[in-house]
């Protein structure tokens, strides 16, 4: 059931994050297009980026309840959130060989 899980937050984190990083660019369209930064349409596009971020911030923290195990080298792996529109990803928790986390 925990691998169901971690793909569908997955899943979810790197969705909310297409569509956070669509926001941003609405914003610096509204900018570009000479509104400025409290006219409505602008407001609004912040208001649902900061939406979508914190739905995403909310799911990578539940992403970061789970501790699972790499699967080529066996050693812990934790999620690392992502900044801002970026999604997180899996890390290693302690120095591991020169590959990236299998989970």
């Amino acid at each position: 059931m925990v691998g169901r899980k971690q793909s569908v937050l997955e899943r979810a984190v790197r969705v909310l994050s297409e569509q956070a990083a669509a926001a941003s660019e609405l914003v610096d369209e509204a900018v570009d297009a000479g509104l400025d930064g409290s006219h409505p349409l602008t407001v609004h596009a912040k208001m649902l980026r900061l939406e979508l971020l914190k739905t995403k911030a909310a799911l990578e923290r539940e992403l970061g309840r789970l501790v699972l195990d790499c699967s080529r080298c066996w050693r812990t792996v934790h999620w690392v959130s992502g900044l801002g529109v970026e999604p997180g990803h899996w890390a290693h928790a302690e120095p591991a060989p020169n590959h990236e986390p299998a989970v």
